[in-house]
């Protein structure tokens, strides 16, 4: 598979320009806090949801896929490629690495962990095991990855999954009950020398037999956790801290204003917010009255009020990130897309009014069934205040139109479930986050397993919207590894979106990590963006720590 070889000789020649410079001085601790992590805890198994949330400076992935632009750095595997017409995945793994207790790692640790996994299937949060996997063995340096049909996007989360030494976790009696706390067992770049519960701290010396020759830069990592984000920040002002992953009011004034030459803010741009309209009920269930509260919305005016303009304004109605447009966007779709991104409340009107919707002398919306429209509901989480801010602003536009509205708030449980059953109007809510291609949020949002009918849990189709074109398209991509067959599955995908509008994209998203430069530098930027930085958590925060030294 061509694309696969020339992103992994692309990221090692990326990660190599630090590798190979004159002026790395080695050394330092860094200190990280905020949100990501933002709490301490005793339990460093990689399989439980209760773990500590720096399990990457520990284990290690296969390979590490950066969420942004799909670029593929190699960990505990070299290379991979696809055969046997996409039903083999074959992984070769690297040689000559040790887990830190000096033991040999092997492939037979890979096919012990996905194993692992199957024997506990909640341990499998990627799916993999119901993703039409049949076998994970190994053979000679490569461990092969068997499908009862193709599944090419599984690639993503199979490279991704934390492995563990067989030597280890095979003497666990109950894996599910394992804490793993004191001197957990990985290939990673740094040691859980210690940790402190009840002062939310831990610290992570460097492994000095780390298989990437030269790496880590630093000596060390100090954990410092936070009550809340306006803590983190604080310290991070003060100096107490080299990175967070927080959202301070007007981080460009109240951050980087402060010190432009040290202070940094990476946020890019990875996942969409998006308002998703109920598509099983009427009036959503109407693809022109969808997009007539489209045209409604100013949004750049959402994205100025709720985030600052830090996400910018070049959104797309087709929900893909600006920095995955040159690989998957069809630019023949471009001037619809832009016309739908507009904010044009007459052509809103124009549309409602040919399909039967015009206003009453209340200055409401009268349907074609001679019915006053009712109240609509737009839900939001409690107290997310760029969502609330932004309901805020919808409800006035769509108002001028003569839809009204009320911003319902619900706690996390409540407002999923309101999503998840079908309970609700329109919703603000956001993209699938942290995917390498457009495919993975297309299927989660549109394939009809991920649907259900009004009043049963869709897992992730939250508008009920589904298409027998989609459906196709989203097949024709998992059955190849062929980029031009991918690609034109993405762009079928795209015209029926922009065509009936399922959700509308209101702003982008983006991380949210702040970084200091007065002690450590080689962080990523936007013009470098090496990885998604905390927006991947501990998979991120290693590449990271892998890249950065002293000033």
């Amino acid at each position: 598979m061509k694309k696969v070889g020339i992103l992994v000789v692309f990221s090692i020649l990326l990660l190599g320009v630090f590798m190979f410079s004159e002026n790395i001085k080695y050394g330092g601790v860094v200190n990280i806090g905020g949100s990501a992590p933002d709490s301490v805890a005793a339990n460093f198994n990689p399989f439980s949801p209760n773990a500590d949330q720096v399990l990457g400076f520990v284990y290690e992935p296969l390979m590490y896929v950066n969420s942004l632009n799909g670029v593929i750095t190699p960990m505990l595997a070299t290379s991979y490629n696809w055969e046997d017409n996409n039903l083999k995945m074959v992984v070769t793994i690297r040689k000559d690495v040790k887990w830190n207790d000096g033991v040999p790692f092997t492939p037979e640790d890979v096919t012990f962990t996905f194993n692992l996994l199957k024997s506990y299937p909640a341990f499998d949060t990627f799916g993999v095991w119901s993703s039409g996997l049949q076998s994970v063995e190994a053979s000679g340096d490569n461990v092969i990855f068997t499908f009862s049909k193709p599944n090419v996007p599984m690639y993503y989360f199979i490279l991704r999954q934390f492995i563990v030494p067989a030597h280890i976790w095979s003497k666990i009696k109950d894996p599910t009950t394992f804490v793993n706390a004191d001197n957990p067992v990985g290939t990673g770049p740094f040691l859980r020398t210690s940790y402190d519960v009840a002062n939310n701290t831990e610290y992570f010396s460097k492994n000095p037999n780390y298989w990437w020759n030269g790496r880590p830069y630093i000596d060390g990592i100090r954990v410092i956790g936070a009550a809340d984000d306006q803590t983190a920040f604080l310290q991070l002002l003060k100096g107490e801290l080299d990175m967070v992953d927080d959202t301070p009011a007007n981080p460009l004034q109240t951050w980087v204003a402060k010190d432009p030459q040290n202070n940094l803010m990476f946020w890019p741009v990875s996942y969409t917010n998006i308002l998703v309209t109920n598509d099983a009920k009427a009036p959503f269930d109407n693809a022109t009255f969808r997009k007539a509260i489209s045209l409604a919305i100013d949004k750049k005016l959402l994205e100025d009020r709720a985030y600052w303009g830090t996400g910018g304004y070049d959104i797309s109605q087709t929900q893909i990130p600006p920095i995955q447009r040159s690989e998957w966007y069809d630019t023949s779709l471009a001037s619809e897309d832009a016309y739908l991104n507009s904010y044009n409340p007459t052509e809103a009107q124009k549309l409602l009014e040919s399909i039967g919707y015009k206003k009453n002398n209340a200055g409401v919306l009268v349907g074609p069934d001679g019915k006053t429209l009712p109240t609509f509901g737009i839900l939001v989480g409690a107290g997310w205040t760029d969502y609330i801010t932004m309901a805020q602003n919808i409800s006035y536009e769509l108002k001028a139109i003569g839809i009204n509205t009320n911003i319902i708030q619900q706690g996390w449980n409540t407002y999923i479930s309101s999503l998840e059953t079908g309970n609700f109007d329109m919703a603000i809510t956001w993209s699938t986050s942290g995917v390498p291609s457009p495919y993975y949020n297309y299927y989660a949002q549109f394939a009809p397993v991920f649907s259900a009918p009004l009043g049963q849990s869709a897992i992730s189709d939250y508008s009920r919207y589904t298409n027998p074109t989609i459906t196709k398209a989203l097949e024709d991509f998992a059955n190849s590894s062929d980029l031009t067959v991918q690609k034109q599955a993405m762009y079928t995908v795209e015209k029926i979106i922009l065509e009936d509008l399922p959700v509308i994209v209101l702003t982008n998203r983006t991380g949210f990590d702040l970084y200091s430069q007065k002690t450590f530098v080689g962080w990523p930027t936007i013009e470098n963006p090496y990885c998604n930085g905390m927006n991947n958590t501990s998979m991120g925060l290693e590449i990271v720590m892998l890249n950065i030294h002293l000033k």
